[in-house]
Formats: structure tokens, sequence, C-alpha cells
């Protein structure tokens, strides 16, 4: 009898757990730092995005320039405009071997080479033209969103962004309310949940040039 309320307490300890919502303590996530976001997607016109101070242009199927990736797939691009900016962003899926020659951090440099991964290019913007921005991210497992591990870096010539990912605003061993998180020098400095119901939120400690940045990153994943 003993042993059977054991295994009951355990199986019910359990269930408790995948159910259990688990918010995120970071104070990134505060309602100040959080932008609105509003899809505009009418009968007769494309649809849009706006996100605090910017707004997407309708994308285009395709890519706008010639990129390294030679067989790129599901490419699109859009204009992000606002605060003074038109940022070109380029969006595609490749496989890892693509980036074979390419330096990459350690949990993207090992994966397999047929590994589905996301690729995209961010112009620099007004005050810094030259510094073009690449996102890379790998698919994550739900092991890995409980612990929200690296799942890709956002990077330039000079800095390098980690976004990690987790489903602390979702259910544990879910892939409910998939978040991605942006920490540069270790601190999470902006984060985004896209799908039908998206959020974003963006640190206000960075600097002008770096949010607009991570604003386009930002559409690019919603």
């Amino acid at each position: 009898m003993k042993y059977l309320f054991a295994v009951f307490l355990s199986l019910l300890l359990w269930s408790c757990s995948t159910a259990k919502k688990s918010q995120t303590t970071s104070s990134l996530y505060t309602n100040e730092q959080e932008w609105s976001i509003k899809i505009k997607d009418g009968w007769l016109t494309a649809k849009t995005l706006s996100l605090g101070l910017y707004t997407t242009s309708s994308r285009k199927n395709g890519l706008a320039e010639t990129t390294f990736i030679k067989d790129p797939k599901d490419a699109f691009n859009f204009y992000l405009t606002g605060n003074g900016e038109h940022l070109l962003v380029q969006t595609m899926t490749t496989n890892a071997i693509a980036f074979s020659n390419r330096d990459l951090p350690p949990y993207l440099s090992g994966l397999p080479g047929n590994t589905t991964l996301h690729y995209t290019l961010i112009n620099g913007t007004k005050n810094e033209p030259l510094n073009r921005w690449e996102m890379i991210l790998k698919p994550s497992h739900y092991l890995e969103l409980n612990e929200n591990k690296p799942v890709g870096v956002l990077r330039s010539a000079g800095t390098d962004i980690r976004i990690t990912a987790h489903n602390h605003f979702g259910k544990v061993n879910s892939y409910e309310n998939v978040c991605y998180e942006f920490q540069y020098r270790r601190q999470p400095v902006a984060a985004v949940i896209p799908g039908n119901t998206p959020r974003a939120w963006v640190s206000k400690e960075i600097g002008t040039e770096l949010a607009k940045t991570l604003a386009a990153a930002i559409a690019a994943l919603l």
C-alpha cells in the first residue's frame, strides 16, 4: 500500500509540474519595457506589423540582395521604418552545412549538416551604415526551453548577442509561448514571443542604435 501511494504521489507531482506556469524573474519583462505590437492584415491590404516606434512594409518573397547562401529556402524581405530608419531585413532558411566555413558559437558549430537553420540579414542603421548584422537560429527541444538554453546569435563585426529560448510564459515540457531572449554582456536586453498573441520587450538601458537592430530582429521573428 505504501508503495502504491508513493507511485501515485510521484505521478501527481510530475503531472502538476508539466501543467505549471513558470514565469521568468528577469527584470527585462516589465510593463514599462514591453512594446505594443499591432498586426494589420486586411482583405485588400498586405500584412504589416507595428512594434513600438517601428512599422514594417509588406513582405516580398525572395531576397533583395544576393548572399553567401547558395540555395536559400522560404526567403522573403521587408523594410523596417521608424525613428529615422529604413532598414532592409532579409530572412531565409538553409542547412547548417552552409556555415561549415564560418566561425560559429559552440552551440551552433557542432550541428549535423542537414539541420535547418533560420538566417536573417539586417542592414546597418543610418548612423552605422556599414555595421551589418546577421541572426542565426537553430531549432530547440522543449527540454532546452525549460532551461533557457542558447539557440542562436545576433552579431555584427564587433558585437555578439546570444539568443536563448524558453517556455517560461507557458507550460514546462512544452513548446507553448516560446520566447526568444537576446542577451548582451550576459544580461537580457530584449525578448519576443511570436505567434497569435505576440509580445516583445526591449530594455531601456541599451543604446539607440542597438535598440534599432533589436527591433529589426524582433520583426523578423514576428
